[in-house]
């Protein structure tokens, strides 16, 4: 019976939207969650110092939900990766209600009136799952591309936590430019799963690292954090391999083992401990015995 009343239960939940100078597509996330079928019981949007209308939109929207509240920021500057996770841990500070979920939710993407409910739909029929998303997707001319990741990733653009799995990985985000990343490898090591449904989906506007570049040089720096983040070498290589699927197809592909090898020649430092470095080679290595048993992860 009380399993039946938590199940028929909306979930509360807690989004947290860092921003900066999305002037462009802020509109996006801000109907988007406004349109939920579960509303969130808090929506706080950090603006990181944004230069551009990003504040007065989201000040022009918050007039008509009092669940919205903003935080300002002073500007510091563009740091990749890092910049958004240390301005969602600030916004977690303001929480002033309890939650069964958060959610680290960015300003540039837009999704389905369900979304929501549909992830909690897969939380409660696993009460071991941890973190989740749906798969993102890019619009292409006018054509949705899928961004292709490992069922057992979780995409960082929305990312929806169990309260207690948060709590488990620190209750914060690393501070760290593969914070997403991260996340889900420490919610594994404390025994949870993290999972992300290809039949649940956002649409991701502005395409995830491109701000900081050109494709091959968007690549080159993946394989360069690969190495720092502990990837086994094995594994770098099939993943550079995997990466032909995407434009720019061979040129992609070795601009990520280039970045990768020059890591490794100059001894880049690690990003991780070396036992979480231990624990992510163990299940790259598993997930490669399984490609080649022909199961997938």
């Amino acid at each position: 019976m009380n399993d039946l009343l938590s199940r028929n239960k909306k979930a509360d939940y807690i989004i947290i939207t860092p921003v900066k100078n999305e002037e462009k597509f802020i509109k996006y996330t801000l109907d988007s969650v406004s349109n939920q079928e579960n509303k969130p019981v808090q929506w706080i949007i950090v603006n990181d110092g944004s230069s551009d209308n990003t504040e007065s939109i989201i000040d022009h929207h918050a007039k008509d939900f009092p669940w919205i509240k903003k935080v300002n920021l002073e500007n510091q500057g563009f740091r990749a990766g890092v910049g958004p996770a240390a301005a969602f841990n600030k916004g977690l500070r303001y929480i002033d209600c309890d939650y069964d979920y958060i959610v680290n939710l960015d300003g540039d993407v837009s999704f389905a009136a369900d979304y929501f409910s549909g992830l909690f739909k897969e939380f409660d029929k696993d009460s071991k799952l941890g973190v989740v998303s749906g798969k993102s997707y890019y619009l292409v001319k006018g054509r949705k591309e899928l961004y292709r990741c490992a069922d057992d990733s979780t995409m960082g653009p929305s990312k929806v936590y169990r309260k207690q799995c948060f709590l488990d990985i620190g209750g914060c985000l690393d501070e760290n430019v593969w914070w997403d990343m991260l996340d889900d490898l420490r919610a594994q090591k404390n025994g949870w799963t993290t999972r992300s449904f290809k039949d649940i989906h956002f649409i991701h506007h502005k395409r995830i690292g491109w701000c900081q570049g050109n494709a091959l040089k968007v690549y080159y720096g993946e394989g360069r954090v690969a190495y720092e983040f502990g990837y086994h070498p094995l594994f770098a290589c099939v993943r550079s391999v995997y990466r032909m699927l995407d434009k720019p197809y061979i040129l992609g592909s070795l601009s990520y083992m280039a970045g990768f090898i020059h890591a490794a020649i100059t001894k880049r430092p690690r990003l991780i401990e070396p036992e979480m470095m231990v624990f992510l080679r163990k299940r790259q290595m598993r997930k490669i015995s399984a490609l080649l048993k022909g199961r997938k992860n």
